[in-house]
C-alpha cells in the first residue's frame, strides 16, 4: 500500500469551481495522471516537516517515502533531510522518483554529491508549534505521479480550466473507450459536450473514480 487513507487529513483547496466527476475504466485513469505534473493546489496544516505532511496528512507510507521518492523538491530547492526541513503556506512541493544519470544522482535527496549542489539545497528550518491550515502547491513526477496519481484523482483535485480544456480538446478520442460516465455540478454530462466546454477563466475540481472492466 503506497497511501494509508486512514491518516489522510489533507483537502483539496477550497476555490469556488465547476465539480467535474468522472467514471471510467481502469486502465484510463493513468492518462489522466499527467494532469498532476502541472500541480494543483491542497489544504494542509503547515509548519510541519516535510515527513509529517507527506507521511500523517496526506498518508503516504513512510517506506514508500524513503525507497519510492528519491527527489523532493521545495520551493525549487532540493530537500536533502525531510526530518527537519519545514513547509510553509504558499509552499511549491515537488515529489520525484529516480531520474537517469549523473543528474539524477546530484539531484537524489541525500546524495553522497550533495555539496555540488549547495545552491540549489534547500536550508533546514525549525519546526513551528503554530500549526496552520493554509494551501500549498503539490507536483507529483515521473514515477510517483503514476503510482500516487490515482488515489489524488480519486481524492479530486483542483486543475486550471485552460489545461483541462486543452486537455479534453486534444485527446477526447482517446478517452472515449475507456469513458463510462461524467457528471458536471451535479448534473449528467456527456463526453462530447466537455470536448466542446470552454473552461478559459475557470478553476475545475476534477474527480476521477476508476471502474474494473
Amino acid at each position: 500500500m503506497k497511501i494509508n487513507q486512514s491518516k489522510t487529513k489533507e483537502t483539496p483547496a477550497d476555490v469556488a469551481c465547476n465539480h467535474l466527476k468522472l467514471r471510467l475504466k481502469f486502465e484510463l485513469v493513468p492518462f489522466f495522471c499527467q494532469l498532476l505534473a502541472h500541480g494543483f493546489t491542497i489544504n494542509v496544516r503547515t509548519g510541519c516537516t516535510i515527513k509529517d505532511l507527506l507521511c500523517q496528512q496526506l498518508g503516504i507510507e513512510e517506506d514508500y517515502l524513503a525507497e519510492r521518492i528519491s527527489t523532493i523538491f521545495l520551493n525549487s530547492k532540493v530537500v536533502d533531510d525531510v526530518n527537519s526541513t519545514v513547509v510553509t503556506e504558499g509552499a511549491r512541493l515537488a515529489l520525484s522518483g529516480p531520474m537517469p544519470g549523473l543528474v539524477g544522482a546530484v539531484l537524489r535527496s541525500g546524495s553522497y554529491y550533495a555539496a555540488m549542489r549547495r545552491q540549489i539545497s534547500h536550508a533546514h528550518d525549525k519546526v513551528s508549534s503554530n500549526k496552520e491550515s493554509a494551501q500549498i502547491t503539490l507536483k507529483l513526477l515521473n514515477l510517483v505521479v503514476k503510482e500516487l496519481g490515482p488515489e489524488f484523482l480519486r481524492r479530486g483535485i483542483p486543475i486550471k480550466g485552460p489545461i483541462l480544456q486543452d486537455f479534453m480538446e486534444r485527446h477526447t478520442e482517446e478517452i472515449r473507450p475507456g469513458f463510462i460516465a461524467g457528471e458536471l455540478d451535479g448534473q449528467p454530462v456527456e463526453l462530447d459536450t466537455l470536448q466542446g466546454m470552454d473552461w478559459s477563466t475557470d478553476m475545475v475540481m476534477l474527480q476521477v473514480t476508476p471502474e474494473k472492466s
